[in-house]
């Protein structure tokens, strides 16, 4: 998904419901060390409440919309796919067809963090014919049309949240668009200048702000600006926990040989399978003792998500077969499949390693032609794509 988009989270009264929607199933039993391993965090005593209030008055639709949301929210804070199914639960006394707006808008994000695009879109369709200014509703559309590269649908759809809100999310929301249509420095700098401009609601509403300070950190990645690493070290001081922004980071730490700060960082974030992923990287690169338990381990979860019928984590899976595994056709496979779902600049660049590896440059063909299509702007990209070209040059 956009995951830039994804640093709104469910809350009552919110702008945005979006998801991480990170797996880390076990596909066998696991053992813990000593009596002291924590092996689940409980729900607190008010969740708990809401969920038996709301078992004992299943159609109370204030109550399950609240429920709904709070497992919304924890599943993406948590990495804990078992809460989308709770709040899929919370949903379920109202039909598909016919049931209110609000219930409509929560099984798309639930759609969305699947993958189910078409399905979500489906779902906003309907929410919107009966609330045709529902900033949510728009501003998933946005993240949904600009995982699938339909940019200048999502130009259209953050157009449409502009009416219905004002200030800093819809100006990022914008640019975020933008960032990879051929304008990412003017993106950069309306981000910069939104986050001056509106900083009495960037600290009223701290995780559109870590939204837009994540989005600054990874157009500047993008564009070879050394202002990334402060971009990401203001998001981290807001908010060092946040699934996404500890992935993003990870992700620049690692591209700029710095494995050891990743095993600090994700220290105690196992449970995540993307994290995990790129702990596993670092220690890979350190020659780290876990290495091996931690490959096992995601082997094992990635398994279990076959398993499921779950395609959610397949842009992680190819970077999991490339780099830990050493299986490039195996890698090539699954981000060709990843890219016919999503469209992004990390789905663009797993595909162009893969085809790289694998030996065969004209798989990256799709690349090429989205990265000329909308005048991508992207240094690693770029020298990929070179990469391929040479390849196929040479190969002919």
């Amino acid at each position: 998904m956009t995951k830039s988009f994804l640093h709104l989270f469910c809350k009552k009264g919110g702008l945005a419901c979006f998801l991480l929607a990170c797996a880390p199933a076990q596909a066998s039993p696991f053992l813990p060390a000593s009596d002291s391993v924590v092996l689940e965090h409980l729900p607190d005593a008010s969740d708990r409440g809401r969920h038996r209030a709301l078992a004992a008055d299943p159609h109370n639709l204030a109550l399950a919309l609240s429920v709904a949301q709070g497992d919304l929210g924890r599943a993406r804070a948590l990495g804990d796919p078992r809460y989308l199914g709770r709040a899929q639960a919370a949903l379920a006394p109202w039909p598909t067809p016919g049931a209110p707006p609000e219930v409509t808008l929560l099984r798309a994000v639930i759609l969305q963090s699947n993958h189910d695009f078409a399905g979500a879109l489906a779902a906003l369709d309907q929410v919107l014919r009966q609330r045709p200014h529902d900033a949510q509703a728009w501003l998933t559309r946005a993240a949904i049309h600009q995982a699938q590269a339909e940019y200048h649908a999502a130009l259209h759809d953050c157009g449409q949240f502009a009416t219905t809100v004002l200030g800093l999310a819809p100006d990022i929301c914008t640019a975020s668009a933008m960032s990879l249509n051929g304008h990412a420095p003017l993106a950069l700098r309306a981000v910069e200048l939104s986050l001056d401009a509106n900083a009495a609601e960037a600290t009223r509403e701290p995780q559109v702000a870590m939204w837009g300070l994540t989005l600054a950190a990874e157009t500047a990645e993008r564009l070879g600006d050394p202002s990334a690493e402060t971009w990401f070290a203001r998001a981290m001081a807001l908010d060092a926990r946040d699934p996404y922004l500890l992935g993003a980071w990870s992700d620049w730490l690692l591209d700029h040989d710095r494995p050891r700060e990743v095993i600090a960082l994700l220290d105690g974030y196992t449970r995540v399978d993307p994290l995990l992923l790129r702990l596993a990287l670092a220690e890979q690169a350190t020659g780290h003792a876990a290495l091996a338990g931690h490959v096992a381990d995601l082997a094992a979860r990635f398994e279990a998500s076959r398993l499921r019928g779950d395609t959610v984590h397949r842009r992680e899976e190819a970077r999991f077969a490339l780099y830990l595994q050493r299986r490039p056709a195996r890698a090539l496979a699954l981000a060709r499949d990843n890219w016919t779902v999503q469209r992004e600049p990390a789905d663009a660049r797993i595909l162009l390693e893969t085809s790289l590896a694998a030996g065969q440059p004209a798989a990256a063909d799709p690349i090429l032609a989205w990265m000329q299509a909308n005048t991508v702007q992207d240094v690693r990209l770029a020298a990929l794509a070179a990469r391929v070209r040479a390849s196929t040059a040479g190969g002919s």
